[in-house]
């Protein structure tokens, strides 16, 4: 409805500014009309529809009531096919939420095999770049970072990191829950390190607490 009502505003101010009389959800004959515009004798009907809609919300029926109702008053009808911009920026609400509680569930193994307990915190910091909307379902796919706290196989904890990753996800919509996430990669630098060992000169600090880590 958002993207409808936005296009009928920027069609009645680019009429009015034509010269023509505009009228927004005019009650006509027991109907409302998205637009009416008149100038002089001229009366155009414009009723504005998402596209992709019409295959489920028995919108052809509708269709023909409207155009009766504009011949009745005289009227040309005007169908406004209104599509999604190319990019928009989106937000799901709740999507930190619906990936936490999957991967509380079904945490990635890059995370999980780190230590002898790894503990999901919390999903945070979610940029989403794509999203497909079917119905109730959402397919998206894009970035978040992972928050949990590590502990060895005796439950002492050894430390608590913050990993970005990349997902695709399934959601549900109406039930707010993701049924399918799928953790494209994720980033364990933060915890790793990035500097490589160096054989020759022994052991470096960084690698030796690598090497512990590694054993939990």
């Amino acid at each position: 409805m958002f993207l409808e009502h936005a296009a009928a505003e920027e069609l009645a101010s680019k009429l009015a500014s034509s010269g023509w009389e505009v009228q927004r959800e005019a009650p006509v004959g027991g109907m409302r009309v998205d637009l009416i515009a008149r100038r002089g004798e001229e009366i155009v009907f414009y009723e504005f529809k998402l596209a992709g809609a019409s295959a489920y919300d028995g919108w052809a029926s509708q269709l023909l009531a409207y155009q009766k109702l504009a011949r009745q008053h005289g009227a040309a009808f005007r169908l406004i096919m209104v599509r999604p911009p190319r990019q928009m920026e989106l937000e799901i609400d709740g999507v930190e939420r619906m990936l936490f509680e999957f991967l509380l569930q079904h945490p990635p193994s890059e995370v999980s095999d780190i230590a002898g307990h790894t503990l999901i915190d919390e999903v945070v910091g979610v940029d989403l770049d794509s999203v497909r909307i079917s119905g109730t379902t959402a397919d998206v796919s894009g970035d978040a970072s992972l928050a949990v706290t590590l502990q060895t196989g005796a439950g002492e904890e050894i430390g608590a990191e913050l990993f970005p990753f990349a997902f695709s996800a399934r959601l549900d919509l109406v039930a707010q829950r993701a049924d399918e996430v799928d953790v494209l990669k994720v980033d364990l630098s933060s915890w790793y390190g990035d500097e490589p060992d160096d054989d020759n000169d022994g052991p470096t600090d960084n690698a030796s607490s690598n090497e512990d880590r590694d054993r939990f």
